[in-house]
C-alpha cells in the first residue's frame, strides 16, 4: 500500500519526497482506513514540503491534504456506519491523501455522494469551499450587489464566478492576461478589467456609479488593494484569501478610517475548524450536488499514479497549466 512522504523539510522534492510501499496504517480508536479515489497537487502542499505553509511538516510526514475515498475500515470508538462510505477528507496536513490507501481520523472526513465524479469530488475541500465561504461569511450579498475579484482566473476564483452567478450577484473581475480575460466571460464574469497601470481609473470606469461591496483579493501586495480601495462602497471589506506576490495588502488609510473599509482573510483551516459540524455537512452536500449537476467544475490537466509523482509534481509547478493536476490510487490500483 503506497504512499508519498516527505523526509526532509525543504530542498528539491525529487530528493526529499520517496514512495513507501510499507506504511504504518495502524488505526487509532476514532481512526478510519480510507481506500483513496483521487487526491490533488495543490500549492499548499508544495508550501508544505517547503516548510513556508501555516502547518510545519515533523517528518516523515505523509503528503497530500485533501482528496476522495471509500472507508474500508473503522476504530471501535469511529462511526461504524462510515465503512463502505465514499467520504471527502478534508485537509489538516496530518493524514496524507497522495496515497493507496491512509488512516484519518472521523472528524476530519465528510460523507459524500455515491455518483458524483471523483475527480471532481477530490477538489471540493479546499478550493470550491473557499469560494463558499468569500461569499457567505463576510456580507448579505444580495442580487444585484457588486463583488471585486482579483486572481479572477485562479481556481478559487472561477468557483467565486459560478456561485455568485447562481445567487445574481454580479463580478468586477481582475486578471493578467487577455487569454484569462476570456475564461472568465466565458465563467460568467459581468466585467473584466486587465491588471497593470491604472487599474482603479479602469475599474471605476467599469463601473459607472455601482460600487463593490466586498473585494476579495488573491493577490496580495499593497497595489491592487490601494488601486481598487477607491470601488468599494463605504463599509464594505476586503477578504484577502491568497498572496501571490508573497506580500500583505495594504489598505489605504483615509479609506480604512474616513469610509470604515474593513481588511480581512480567509483561511480554509480556520473555516474548517471554526464551522459547527452539521453547517459544514451540509455545505460539502451542496457543493458536491452542483458537482453532480455539471454546474461545478474544475479544468484537469493531468492524473498520474502515485509511482510518477516526481513527474506529477514538476507539471503542477509549471505557469500557465490550464487545469489542476492530481494523484488517482483507485485508477492505477
Amino acid at each position: 500500500m503506497s504512499q508519498l512522504i516527505l523526509t526532509e523539510v525543504g530542498g528539491d522534492l525529487n530528493d526529499t519526497i520517496t514512495l513507501d510501499r510499507d506504511p504504518d496504517l495502524t488505526l487509532g480508536a476514532e481512526d478510519l482506513l480510507v481506500a483513496v479515489e483521487a487526491a490533488p497537487v495543490n500549492p499548499a502542499d508544495l508550501l508544505f514540503s517547503a516548510g513556508w505553509f501555516s502547518v510545519h511538516p515533523q517528518t516523515p510526514a505523509p503528503l497530500g491534504a485533501e482528496g476522495v475515498g471509500r472507508v474500508l475500515q473503522a476504530g471501535p470508538r469511529a462511526d461504524q456506519s462510515l465503512v463502505g462510505r465514499r467520504v471527502l477528507m478534508l485537509p489538516t496536513f496530518r493524514h496524507g491523501t497522495w496515497a493507496e490507501r491512509t488512516v484519518v481520523a472521523a472528524r476530519d472526513v465528510v460523507p459524500i455522494s455515491e455518483t458524483a465524479d471523483g475527480v471532481q469530488l477530490a477538489m471540493l475541500p479546499v478550493n470550491p469551499a473557499t469560494a463558499y465561504g468569500l461569499l457567505h461569511d463576510y456580507a448579505e450579498l444580495k442580487p444585484g450587489d457588486w463583488i471585486g475579484l482579483t486572481l479572477a482566473n485562479s481556481a478559487v476564483g472561477q468557483h467565486v464566478i459560478t456561485l455568485a452567478k447562481r445567487a445574481g450577484v454580479r463580478v468586477l473581475a481582475v486578471v493578467r492576461r487577455e487569454e484569462a480575460a476570456e475564461l472568465v466571460r466565458e465563467l460568467g464574469a459581468d466585467l473584466v478589467v486587465l491588471d497593470g497601470d491604472g487599474l482603479g481609473d479602469r475599474a471605476a470606469a467599469a463601473l459607472g456609479e455601482q460600487r463593490l461591496r466586498l473585494l476579495l483579493d488573491g493577490t496580495g501586495g499593497p497595489q491592487h488593494v490601494g488601486e481598487l480601495a477607491r470601488v468599494i462602497a463605504d463599509g464594505g471589506s476586503v477578504v484577502t484569501f491568497g498572496a501571490i506576490t508573497g506580500q500583505a495588502p495594504v489598505l489605504p488609510l483615509g479609506d480604512f478610517i474616513y469610509r470604515s473599509i474593513s481588511l480581512r482573510s480567509f483561511f480554509i483551516l480556520s473555516w474548517i475548524r471554526d464551522t459547527p459540524r452539521e453547517q459544514l455537512t451540509r455545505i460539502y452536500a451542496e457543493l458536491a450536488e452542483l458537482v453532480e449537476q455539471g454546474v461545478l467544475k474544475a479544468e484537469v490537466e493531468a492524473t498520474y499514479p502515485l509511482e510518477r509523482f516526481a513527474e506529477a509534481l514538476t507539471h503542477a509547478g509549471r505557469e500557465r497549466r490550464s487545469g489542476k493536476i492530481l494523484f488517482t490510487p483507485a485508477a492505477a490500483a
